[in-house]
């Protein structure tokens, strides 16, 4: 039998341990081990909410975009969706400036992770937004490339996190996470085109 205490109060009333008798001492441990088993399984409803949580957020921004129908032409089109990717420090310093401008995903470890269309912005930790393109696909082939728009020249010319912002966000905390829907995105870009690719 687990060790009890000195006493204890049941109904507002404190009996000593050695008092009780050995059927009360045994519904005692019962109920400290029912006691420890629920505050168990409130840590693990705790987690697991969180983690369904989490699961909610990553689905929305798994979801495809809303689609918009054109009454003029009556045919569907997608909104552009942008995204954060992470790339090494290692690699940024080993390509820049980047030449030529066509940077094949499976070089920053992003095959199969963006459709054609996709605006994706180059990030490096510790630095900040070095660039963006967008994905294209190769008519010669099945393998999707990123046509880079603008760069920075070398990557202490990165545009910082604490840049970010003004601009509605913050910095990646996964290697590819989309941008939210309310982020001056359009200012991001501007604020990159200082940069242009080639210059």
């Amino acid at each position: 039998m687990p060790k009890l205490p000195k006493s204890v109060v049941i109904e507002g009333r404190r009996f000593p341990t050695w008092a009780l008798s050995i059927n009360a001492r045994k519904q005692l441990v019962n109920l400290y081990q029912v006691e420890a088993h629920i505050e168990e399984l409130r840590g693990r409803l705790a987690y697991q909410s969180s983690v369904r949580q989490l699961c909610q957020a990553q689905l929305r921004e798994a979801l495809p975009p809303q689609v918009k129908r054109s009454t003029k032409l009556g045919k569907s089109t997608l909104r552009p969706r942008y995204f954060w990717h992470v790339v090494s420090k290692a690699f940024a310093e080993a390509t820049l400036p980047f030449s030529p401008s066509k940077l094949e995903l499976h070089a920053i470890n992003a095959s199969n992770l963006y459709r054609a269309g996709d605006h994706v912005l180059l990030y490096v930790k510790g630095y900040g937004a070095m660039g963006w393109g967008e994905v294209q696909s190769d008519a010669s082939s099945v393998q999707q490339y990123l046509s880079l728009r603008c760069c920075v020249p070398v990557l202490s010319a990165a545009l910082p996190a604490s840049a970010l912002k003004a601009y509605a966000l913050r910095h990646p905390t996964r290697t590819t996470q989309r941008l939210p829907v309310g982020a001056d995105v359009n200012g991001l870009l501007k604020a990159l085109a200082c940069y242009p690719h080639g210059e």
